[in-house]
């Protein structure tokens, strides 16, 4: 499954990142290097992008995770 993919598919859904629930959910990628995870809180370490990446503006802060160490909470 390539970022895109995975982003359409569970945008906005909650993720583990290497096992653990860290408050994350699938916010953005940017092409093949990176899924964007949002924050409602300041736990990500980036609250605003300056460069065109695609990414849902709805969340208080960000960062960057690799989608080899996501996994997404099932309900």
């Amino acid at each position: 499954m390539t970022n895109e993919e995975f982003f359409n598919a569970y945008r906005g859904e909650p993720v583990l990142y290497k096992g653990k629930d860290i408050g994350a959910y699938v916010a953005g990628y940017v092409e093949e290097k990176y899924i964007i995870l949002g924050f409602y809180d300041d736990k990500g370490c980036i609250l605003a992008f300056n460069t065109d990446v695609n990414v849902d503006e709805v969340y208080e802060s960000y960062r960057f995770a690799k989608l080899k160490y996501l996994k997404i909470i099932k309900s």
